[in-house]
């Protein structure tokens, strides 16, 4: 396959270690990272990723370096379109033939090219093989009534009849030889009545032990391979300008005159902490002092009436846990800042809508950020088969051989930064979560079934909200600003307790250019962004599908979303980071029967 090539960023997703590739009417799986050329892959330039997941990330080596990403032929089972004759191709025909396109060795059929069989068998443990042709044919046969037949001996085919419609019992396997035949009818039922090789295609014939039942599934669907990536934005410079402030905020609130009465009534009131009014004139002293946002200045003097006279040394922004979720959380207190950011990997200009909007948008929202240009640091840490929850095995990059490496790719594009107004937020919350408790105990177990950590975060009305709101806006970017639905990616801030978080980043990158054409953040400029979010609060508020979709309690995958569908909220699988789950139309512009209240029905009318 030495004329066959794809791009560097498709070997960290889709393509990456593990998946199955269809390439030129052949397929092939990549093979783990052990066997990837390493010195021909560069590290990428110092980035925040790294130190999160504590391994070099290198990316896939470019086209110039003539270096070769390994695939391996998958998969080996082949058919003739013209004579139907079935090929168990070994890695030694392969070999042979120069890894050259297989064909068949049938005279009347001229040299025709072999196409893969389409169905592959996987395991949750994240295993995957061929479906053995041979012994499904002769499953259940009778020597007496067929006679003795071998792998040399036999002669497969596989008959397709075209009746009712192609179903599984119109595709047969069949043994010219002894006769024996199968149809497909029970191979995708029932779970593949042969043992699980325990091992990947490309690692060869070794002795393994797997207990888990395989399953067989076309080889191009998506529950044969699930990428596990993570992906942070480059906010070195910006976190370090914010950390600076802060530090100068500390040493400005310690020795502050108003500081030593407000230690003295957190020791006489419990929960003077909650009780926002004992503090918040200094924390909005703070603000205009140092400009840092409200609730980082809060925490700021919530630390200092805390440290009860210490140093009140400041913290600088931490890379956190290595979930997606910290990484995001991470990020947030950069991107929500009131100052702009001018840095080579982040820049960005901030606006406040106050005095710009209309007050009743003011309301929910905050502040609206042009990110004129982000980096953005994406790498592969494995993949999982059959399902993309924790009851999956993961499955690292590298089989387990413990390198010190990762496959990723670094881009450059720009963004939208929307950041809601916390007060609003959390005062709708409170009033919708009693309303939604059956729903959100619901979607709390599936969160935890499906490994969105923490469960809670993501199991709420805030973060369905948040959700439910970038993919409209998503949808609506997408046809004003011109870009493909698919080219445009969601990041979601959500976060309650002590450090609340509520904003999302809409935002496209590129991996072979320094950016995009800025059409993303002139669409995001305040004045025209007001109109997109009122032409997307109106696309939300019906379905093509009403009332079947506006009063749905469970549809999408594992019963995750409400009132959303394909006609009304659903995006690219590219774009969405939840597999298009945890949606609710309901959230944001109110329930058909009034029930539930909108963390926008006081907008909708007027943009409707």
């Amino acid at each position: 396959m030495s004329n066959k090539s794809i791009r560097a960023p498709q070997l960290v997703a889709p393509f990456g270690p593990g998946a199955i590739l269809e390439l030129g009417g052949e397929s092939f799986v990549c093979m783990d990272i052990s066997r990837w050329p390493a010195g021909e892959c560069p590290v990428l330039p110092e980035n925040p990723l790294q130190s999160v997941l504590g391994k070099t990330i290198r990316r896939p080596p470019v086209e110039e370096s003539n270096a070769e990403v390994p695939f391996y032929r998958f998969p080996r089972w082949l058919f003739c379109p013209s004579c139907r004759r079935l090929y168990d191709y070994r890695a030694r025909v392969d070999e042979d033939n120069s890894f050259g396109t297989p064909i068949c060795d049938q005279a009347q059929c001229k040299k025709a090219s072999l196409v893969p069989m389409r169905f592959v068998a996987v395991c949750e443990h994240g295993h995957l093989q061929d479906v053995d042709w041979f012994r499904w044919a002769h499953r259940n046969s009778q020597i007496s009534e067929s006679g003795q037949c071998t792998r040399q001996t036999a002669n497969l085919k596989f008959i397709t009849t075209g009746a009712s419609g192609g179903d599984f019992n119109a595709m047969t396997i069949r043994c010219e030889s002894c006769h024996s035949a199968k149809t497909f009818e029970e191979l995708t039922s029932r779970p593949y009545p042969f043992k699980c090789h325990g091992r990947q295609p490309w690692e060869g014939y070794r002795e393994t032990t797997c207990e888990s039942i395989p399953r067989v599934f076309p080889r191009a669907a998506s529950n044969v391979y699930y990428a596990q990536t993570r992906s942070a934005l480059d906010i070195r410079d910006g976190g370090k300008e914010r950390a600076g402030r802060r530090d100068a905020l500390m040493h400005w609130l310690n020795p502050h005159p108003n500081l030593q009465g407000l230690r003295s009534v957190s020791k006489l009131i419990p929960d003077w902490e909650t009780r926002t009014e004992i503090y918040q004139n200094l924390v909005e002293e703070a603000v205009r002092q140092f400009g840092l946002a409200e609730d980082v200045s809060r925490n700021a003097v919530i630390e200092a009436i805390k440290a009860n006279g210490s140093d009140g040394e400041a913290k600088g922004v931490g890379t956190g846990g290595n979930s997606q979720h910290e990484i995001l959380i991470s990020e947030w207190p950069v991107l929500s800042s009131k100052l702009s950011i001018k840095s080579p990997f982040l820049q960005t200009r901030p606006f406040l809508t106050k005095n710009v909007w209309p007050d009743l948008y003011c309301q929910p929202f905050e502040q609206i950020t042009l990110v004129d240009r982000l980096r953005e640091v994406r790498a592969l840490v494995g993949f999982r088969r059959m399902r993309p929850d924790k009851s999956a095995t993961e499955v690292e990059v590298d089989l387990g051989n413990g390198l010190d490496w990762l496959p990723g790719i670094d881009t450059f594009g720009e963004g939208v930064f929307v950041k809601l107004s916390e007060s609003y937020v959390a005062s709708w919350e409170s009033r919708v979560q009693p309303l939604l408790e059956d729903r959100m105990s619901h979607l709390l177990e599936a969160c935890m079934r499906w490994g969105r950590e923490p469960a809670k975060v993501y199991a709420s009305p805030r973060f369905i909200a948040l959700h439910t709101l970038a993919h409209g806006l998503l949808r609506r970017l997408a046809f004003d600003a011109g870009y493909s639905s698919t080219s445009i990616r969601e990041r979601i801030y959500c976060s309650g307790g002590a450090d609340p978080a509520a904003g999302i980043l809409l935002y496209t990158s590129d991996g072979d250019s320094e950016g995009s054409l800025g059409g993303l953040v002139r669409q995001g400029d305040p004045n025209r962004f007001l109109s997109t979010l009122q032409r997307t609060l109106a696309d939300l508020s019906w379905c093509s599908a009403d009332p079947v979709c506006g009063e749905m309690e469970h549809q999408g995958v594992d019963g995750m979303n409400a009132a959303a569908c394909h006609a009304c909220a659903l995006v690219g699988e590219t774009s969405c980071a939840f597999n298009n789950s945890l949606l609710d139309r309901r959230l944001l512009v109110g329930s058909l029967d009034g029930r539930i209240p909108g963390l926008f029905a006081g907008l909708v009318s007027e943009a409707c």
